[in-house]
């Protein structure tokens, strides 16, 4: 079976142009679906509205017929944690469903909440629907909640990538059901963020989520193990998921600027990349973390085939503080703004002197 790859919408026909042409080189990975949803929409969505490409239902839908000149599956996006019972504008969302279902008429909705779920499974009989990232399964018994909607595919919370044993059994569940599991590459959030649930739900009513970002970005370049930790998967390591039969990988960084996605699609494509890792990464754009945080990529080979499977936090904390202490030493791990990183008392890598952009994000922070 060929491995696929979902990518983020941009809602530029350059870059799908652009990012199109990766497919030529490669004869069993490729791109096969793009993800995407207007900025402003009644149901939310797990981006802040002003981060992403603000077009008219117009343009999407000339858009729309673009991507499926090109053979590419869409997948329209109702990820956001959702209740009509929270929501004063049923009418509304029931009208902007319909719109999407029947105007720009989508592959799938992928969709969060499972009371919107029901709701479209009801309304919607023969509509393909994938459970969300969003709705946050980790594992057996949160997926089988979702059983009763007849799911196409399941995003896994992104923890799951690292959680193995929670991972196998739910390949072997879905399997059994017909449903795809998909694995997201690029995401970068903190392993366990305690503030993601919170995140998510403040993003659902279009609100600006900075100071998110910074709270994750902080606790990151204060003590860098928790880059390692963080749950992305490089493209030399696909291989690792295809032997467990996982075979779509999502692409995250719709709010990332579209000439970064041709860069990334083809080093997923030849499954390797030369550069700094962190450009593959759906980092806060703002952020510009590849201009300053350098990780060479190659420098991690290994780092994944012997990442602990206890999924026990302290486990994972040793493994991950000897590779940022050796990438450190080895000049693999470097932050360029002027900062300085030590051991602490308790032999963590910290940095004991803040460099500019640093500095900046901690004034931020207060």
């Amino acid at each position: 079976m060929k491995t696929i790859i979902t990518i983020p919408c941009h809602w530029e026909e350059k870059t799908l142009n652009e990012v199109i042409k990766q497919n030529l080189l490669s004869s069993d990975i490729f791109i096969a679906e793009i993800y995407g949803t207007l900025a402003k929409s009644p149901t939310g969505h797990g981006r802040f509205s002003d981060s992403v490409p603000n077009i008219t239902p117009k343009y999407a839908l000339n858009f729309r017929k673009k991507v499926a000149s090109f053979g590419l599956k869409f997948s329209y996006l109702l990820n956001a944690p959702f209740s009509f019972k929270e929501n004063d504008n049923k009418k509304e969302v029931e009208n902007y469903i319909k719109w999407v279902i029947d105007d720009l008429k989508p592959d799938a909705l992928t969709v969060a909440s499972h009371e919107l779920m029901c709701f479209i499974r009801k309304n919607y009989p023969k509509i393909s629907m994938n459970i969300s990232t969003v709705a946050g399964v980790e594992n057996l018994n949160q997926f089988k909640k979702f059983e009763d909607v007849l799911p196409k595919r399941l995003i896994v919370h992104h923890d799951v990538n690292r959680n193995f044993k929670d991972l196998k059994r739910i390949i072997k569940e879905a399997k059994s059901h017909n449903i795809e599991v998909e694995l997201m590459t690029t995401e970068s959030c903190l392993r366990r963020c305690p503030n993601r649930i919170t995140h998510y739900k403040h993003l659902a009513h279009s609100n600006p989520d900075n100071p998110f970002h910074t709270t994750c970005n902080i606790k990151k370049l204060m003590y860098p193990r928790e880059i390692l930790k963080s749950n992305f998967i490089r493209p030399e390591d696909l291989c690792i998921y295809e032997k467990m039969g996982i075979n779509i990988f999502k692409i995250t960084g719709r709010s990332k600027k579209s000439n970064w996605l041709p860069e990334v699609t083809g080093a997923y494509i030849k499954r390797q990349y030369d550069g700094n890792l962190v450009r593959l990464l759906g980092i806060d754009p703002s952020l510009t973390a590849e201009e300053w945080i350098y990780i060479n990529n190659k420098a991690l080979n290994g780092f994944l085939e012997s990442f602990p499977q206890t999924n026990i936090e302290e486990d994972e904390n040793i493994y991950c503080e000897k590779w940022i202490q050796k990438l450190y030493r080895n000049g693999d791990f470097v932050v360029k703004d002027g900062s300085k990183y030590k051991q602490d008392e308790n032999g963590n890598l910290y940095c004991y002197l803040l460099g500019k952009k640093v500095s900046l994000l901690m004034s931020s922070k207060n």
